[in-house]
């Protein structure tokens, strides 16, 4: 038995953050629906929106076969979706628009052949890893992009919700509650500060309730204004 093995499931694992992102909507007063955004889900894992539905609906995902013949099949179908998904998200401004990048221009940025660029986006070659990174930095796509299963891709994006945007949004939102004037989180926070703001969240809600009390009650809001 391998560490993959003892790997939660791909569906229990998107299951459990969909239940931290619903209890992050619950606390900001919104709806899952609301705090993810299809389109921009699609566009960070170059999952199609409607299938991005179906996942979040509860839909399994697909997991990359066990036998070896099969994986490869999988790993290069794979590959070729993301890159078609790149080249018709990821355009170029020109005068008359926006439009795909061209297999010569592809081919100068990164140095791999027009002719091979253009078996990989027709499936007819599997990529290695040196193409593979090449072709996410020419789009501008994190690494991994191309090779992680809808399962993993999903779950990336969603533990960063969880993790990183939805403590940083409820801490906001319970600062300004306590009428925190100017309110300056780093978006490129590290995993610190987003550790200290988990933490320091419950004692938050405890000053809100406790200063709620204190107005029911007729007494000073005690420093509004203040944080």
């Amino acid at each position: 038995m391998n560490a993959a093995d003892h790997q939660p499931a791909p569906g229990h694992e998107i299951a459990r953050l969909l239940d931290d992102v619903d209890a992050y909507a619950l606390r900001l007063g919104t709806s899952r629906g609301r705090l993810l955004d299809v389109v921009l889900i699609s566009r960070a894992t170059g999952i199609e929106p409607e299938r991005v539905r179906s996942l979040l609906a509860g839909e399994l995902p697909e997991e990359e076969p066990r036998e070896k013949n099969a994986r490869e099949l999988f790993r290069k179908a794979l590959f070729q979706q993301r890159l078609r998904f790149l080249q018709r998200t990821r355009l170029k401004e020109t005068p008359a628009g926006k439009e795909a990048y061209g297999l010569r221009e592809i081919s100068r940025a990164t140095g791999i052949s027009a002719q091979h660029v253009s078996n990989l986006l027709n499936g007819e070659r599997g990529a290695n890893h040196d193409h593979a990174a090449r072709l996410e930095l020419f789009y501008g796509a994190p690494e991994g992009f191309c090779s992680r299963t809808e399962g993993a891709a999903l779950i990336t994006y969603l533990r960063r919700m969880v993790n990183e945007d939805l403590p940083k949004l409820a801490t906001r939102a319970v600062l300004q509650e306590l009428g925190a004037r100017s309110i300056a989180l780093r978006s490129t926070a590290d995993g610190a500060q987003i550790d200290t703001l988990r933490d320091l969240l419950p004692a938050l809600d405890e000053l809100v309730k406790v200063i709620q009390g204190r107005k029911a009650d007729g007494g000073p809001e005690g420093g509004r204004g203040r944080l």
